[in-house]
């Protein structure tokens, strides 16, 4: 019986090993080209960016003044647009010199193409991805002007009337990542001391002291994910919401990462039962003394 009453401290310890292992997932997902890449917090779709400048028709042969500094009569210069509009269309990111897509992760940022559509879905082909670091701040605004500049059309952000708001949105959730940062190092940290504390309540039996231990440890493990993923939660809402509603006239749509926010919450939930368990099992052994101390 003794056996079994220990054997039942895997539980919490499995929980708790299965929300380590997913808080560092979430932690090192895009750390490498093409590493968990579809787990993104925040996906940039820019294959359709500028469509705007040929759609609303301010792409003519000629511009207002005569002169040739407007957007058109760079591309018309170089490519003839007027008898090419369509195909510019299709391939609009590779006629300005970017990527398809930009993706935020925890630490660092990548960017990419979209392969065929075999699928429902389209492929993400990784070309490029920052270090990784905690201190990285994912600047698009910057990225985008240097690939336009050095792009076919030699175009500019101005050129297609990038809002600046984009990027203050941006900045914003750049903060709110390394606050994310911190909590799921701190979670992960607290979630590896609580699996050694079961593997000791396992060994020792159940005693207050270990019992406390490890409901302590697993409650601040709990607290730090639980308040790391309601951060990020919150704060990709407001940037997705902010970056679409900024973006609409110039066809830049972002995402969040599904699959990032189920592996968080998941995690929340597998450290929460682990919680629960040593809460429960702490506050019964506290019982059973109580009414002993009771009985003497």
């Amino acid at each position: 019986m003794a056996l079994i009453q220990r054997s039942l401290v895997l539980i919490p310890l499995a929980l708790s090993f299965i929300a380590f292992v997913l808080i560092n997932l979430a932690l090192l997902s895009g750390h490498q080209q093409g590493f968990m890449e579809d787990y993104a917090v925040i996906r940039l779709n820019t294959s359709m960016l500028g469509q705007n400048i040929l759609r609303d028709g301010r792409l003519s042969g000629r511009s207002n003044d005569g002169s040739d500094d407007n957007v058109f009569g760079k591309i018309n210069a170089k490519d003839k647009l007027g008898d090419i509009a369509d195909d510019i269309l299709a391939n609009i990111a590779e006629d300005l010199g970017i990527s398809d897509w930009y993706s935020i992760h925890i630490m660092n940022a990548c960017q990419g193409e979209f392969g065929a559509n075999t699928t429902a879905y389209f492929s993400l082909n990784t070309t490029n991805c920052t270090h990784s670091s905690p201190s990285n701040k994912f600047n698009l605004t910057k990225i985008l002007n240097q690939e336009m500049s050095i792009g076919p059309l030699g175009l500019s952000l101005a050129d297609i009337s990038w809002p600046d708001s984009i990027q203050d949105k941006i900045s914003s959730f750049n903060s709110a990542l390394l606050a994310l940062f911190i909590f799921f190092i701190l979670g992960a940290t607290f979630t590896g001391l609580s699996m050694l504390a079961c593997i000791s309540a396992f060994f020792l039996g159940d005693k207050n002291i270990i019992l406390l231990a490890n409901a302590i440890l697993a409650l601040l493990a709990a607290t730090m994910i639980t308040l790391g993923s309601i951060i990020v939660t919150a704060a990709s809402s407001i940037a997705v919401d902010g970056i679409n509603k900024a973006g609409e006239k110039i066809t830049l749509v972002a995402d969040k990462g599904i699959k990032f926010y189920i592996i968080s919450w998941v995690a929340v939930i597998f450290i929460i039962l682990s919680t629960l368990f040593w809460i429960t099992k702490a506050t019964m052994l506290w019982k059973k003394d109580k009414r002993t101390y009771k009985h003497v």
